[in-house]
């Protein structure tokens, strides 16, 4: 499951990446708040219940997501981005 939500921040990456640089991290939080609802999704439908699981389930999957999501709007409100 970690390298199934690795491949999907790496898309996000990738195709945030081809877009100018002004709109890259909007473009970026936004596909990753997209996957972090995809991987919601899933876990609502298919996973089974969050608690005492040893290795990453869908909901985790959905929480990184989401915080890498925000990660990227506060750095981009920081200015991490300027160049």
């Amino acid at each position: 499951m970690f390298t199934d939500w690795l491949i999907s921040v790496a898309l996000c990456l990738g195709l945030a990446l081809i877009l100018p640089m002004p709109s890259m991290p909007v473009s970026l939080a936004a596909l990753l708040s997209l996957a972090g609802f995809v991987w919601l999704g899933q876990a609502i439908t298919r996973a089974g219940p969050p608690a005492d699981s040893p290795h990453l389930t869908a909901w985790d999957a959905a929480l990184l997501s989401f915080a890498a999501s925000f990660g990227v709007q506060a750095a981009a409100h920081l200015g991490a981005f300027e160049s």
